[in-house]
């Protein structure tokens, strides 16, 4: 009778969970407009108790928005602004798509502590 031995060695089923894990890491949300990746999945936070916000602006629009601790397929638009912040003491900035600029969200910054929350329909994954 034979044995697959696995003494220093990943068995198939091993093998197949380690990929399968690997591939939820590396998932990435991109932008709905161009498919720009703009954060991994594995980046998703939750800032005040939860991930997902909603929240109205000056002007009347309401956003959803789900919070990640990093978007390096973002850049920064305009000035730093503490004005209508929707997370008390951070700093918010407008996010772009660093692929075709479209606004994606925005970056929330207190001293030292970055996060991002971006619009729902406007990325997917």
């Amino acid at each position: 009778m034979w044995h697959e031995w696995t003494v220093g060695k990943e068995t198939q089923a091993e093998r197949e969970e380690r990929r399968e894990s690997e591939l939820q890491e590396e998932t990435w949300i991109r932008c709905s407009g161009c498919g720009q990746a703009i954060t991994r999945a594995r980046a998703r936070i939750e800032v005040e108790g939860k991930h997902v916000h909603t929240f109205v602006n000056p002007a009347g629009f309401e956003y959803t928005i789900r919070c990640f601790a990093e978007a390096p397929g973002c850049v920064g638009a305009g000035e730093e602004s503490t004005f209508w912040s929707w997370f008390r003491g951070f700093a918010w900035r407008m996010a772009a798509c660093a692929g075709c600029g479209a606004h994606v969200g925005w970056s929330f910054r207190k001293e030292e502590s970055v996060f991002w929350g971006l619009v729902v329909d406007r990325i997917t994954g």
